[in-house]
């Protein structure tokens, strides 16, 4: 049984970073694919008078951080180094500076890092007041060649970051990202394929994911997922035997095998302009996993001028169906938000249906 301490979620790693990160670097672990990378991307929305600085460290070199300047000072010849412009400190305002793939970089290039790490300086230059400053790797379990030495583990904050839920996924980013509806339903449908390696004690146990025990081509990962979805977008029409093979290539046989059912699923729903132009007699959807891809299709095409239909349909989907749209749509980032907020026939459906949220 896992310790309660033994991970935090990415919602909580991007507190803790945004909270500590100007004094104290964190170096946040994580599985491949579980979304360590899209961190900066959150930090630039909480702290949007920072500029965002991202350094993917497999491909640096020591030469890469700073270049010798010859100047005369005096009248005499001097050298100084001059930081890359990656890093941002031309800028003169506060940065967020992120290490990518810290472990993965060769023992001189990680020391490079270690004064912006360490004392919020590169060689001379100091990072603007209030800069924040945060790494990433892989576990060193997955195989992947990620290790850091423990004098510069001891000048960082090590967390473990646990992948999403499917629902925290779904809520977080993938309807925000537009991820295809087929693709969040299939993770909903199939919890497993959010799951990490270490939940089990033999690789056979979860055919989806990635486990360093045994080699797999193709696995799933909310990477991957993304490109599934890019795929499912473009080659919807491709012939099925196609379509599939472009997926096994993405997230392998088994999560191809149950999401290809999913689309077939999809295919027999209502179309999206069926549902707005006659929503009290287009028919409801048949099963739990149907009415899943119901909603997510809502809150990908849902806009000002559609919602009115939509509530007229919604209104005959179960109340669970009802309340996963309402809960959805008002944790969006997206501007669908503000739609439902100032929508009649949503807001007097808040106002009906409050106790499903008590």
């Amino acid at each position: 049984m896992k310790k309660p301490y033994s991970s935090i979620s990415m919602q909580e790693t991007i507190k803790l970073i945004s909270a500590v990160g100007d004094r104290i670097s964190v170096l946040v672990q994580g599985e491949m694919g579980c979304g360590k990378s899209s961190i900066l991307k959150e930090l630039a929305l909480l702290h949007p008078n920072h500029t965002p600085c991202y350094v993917d460290i497999t491909t640096k070199d020591v030469g890469d951080f700073l270049i010798p300047q010859i100047r005369t000072l005096d009248g005499t010849p001097v050298c100084s180094f001059i930081p890359n412009e990656e890093f941002g400190l031309h800028l003169g305002k506060p940065v967020i500076l992120m290490f990518d793939e810290l472990g993965k970089g060769s023992n001189a290039v990680k020391n490079a890092c270690l004064t912006a790490i360490q004392e919020r300086k590169l060689g001379v230059h100091k990072l603007p007041e209030g800069s924040i400053v945060f790494a990433t790797t892989n576990l060193s379990v997955e195989g992947v060649g990620d290790s850091i030495l423990p004098h510069s583990r001891n000048r960082m904050c090590t967390v473990k970051m646990r992948k999403h839920t499917g629902e925290e996924w779904r809520w977080n980013y993938a309807q925000n990202a537009g991820v295809d509806p087929v693709v969040i339903a299939t993770v909903i449908e199939h919890p497993a394929m959010t799951a990490s390696f270490e939940d089990y004690e033999r690789p056979e146990m979860n055919e989806y994911i990635n486990d360093p025990r045994v080699s797999r081509a193709a696995f799933v990962t909310f990477r991957s997922l993304e490109k599934a979805s890019d795929i499912l977008k473009a080659c919807r029409e491709f012939p099925e035997d196609v379509l599939t093979h472009a997926l096994f290539g993405v997230i392998g046989e088994r999560a191809t095998m149950d999401m290809m059912n999913i689309l077939k699923l999809s295919n027999t729903m209502p179309a999206w302009s069926e549902i707005i132009n006659n929503p009290i007699t287009t028919a409801i959807p048949p099963n739990g996993a149907a009415v899943c891809l119901i909603i997510s299709k809502a809150l990908s095409n849902v806009e000002g001028t559609t919602f009115a239909s939509w509530m007229q349909y919604m209104a005959r989907l179960p109340k669970e169906a009802q309340a996963l749209f309402a809960m959805s749509v008002m944790s969006s980032k997206s501007p669908k938000r503000s739609i439902a907020v100032t929508n009649r026939d949503f807001t007097e459906w808040a106002v009906n249906n409050g106790y499903l949220f008590n």
